[in-house]
């Protein structure tokens, strides 16, 4: 397993926590995965979302934060692709809303079928 728990993030010094990274990766040196860069960029979503709530003004990051969910999309629209069983645990386990529009099993799909069989 890899021993960074902590990183720290090369422009405003924030930690960013990388704990639950490593439980993603298949082989010890694993950096290339699509569970790996999924982890990854999931915990560097979480620490610019808080950076952003504290700074409502800085536009770069919030510019940054859209970059980093464009890749994080087109990794996890990868990997429903090549692998919907490995796809389901990483969304059930970060919580990401499925960004696949014919999914089922997303967030936001789940809240519409809810609403219409209570409607």
């Amino acid at each position: 397993m890899r021993a960074a728990t902590i990183s720290h993030s090369f422009k405003n010094m924030e930690n960013i926590d990388l704990s639950g990274v490593a439980a993603w990766s298949r082989q010890e040196n694993d950096t290339g995965s699509p569970e790996y860069q999924v982890a990854r960029l999931s915990a560097r979503v979480k620490q610019l979302s808080t950076h952003i709530k504290v700074n409502k003004k800085d536009h770069a990051s919030k510019r940054g934060l859209l970059a980093i969910l464009a890749q994080r999309k087109k990794l996890l629209q990868y990997l429903y692709t090549r692998d919907r069983e490995s796809y389901y645990k990483v969304i059930d386990a970060f919580g990401i809303r499925s960004p696949v529009v014919n999914d089922v099993r997303g967030a936001t799909r789940e809240k519409t079928t809810t609403e219409t069989a209570s409607a």
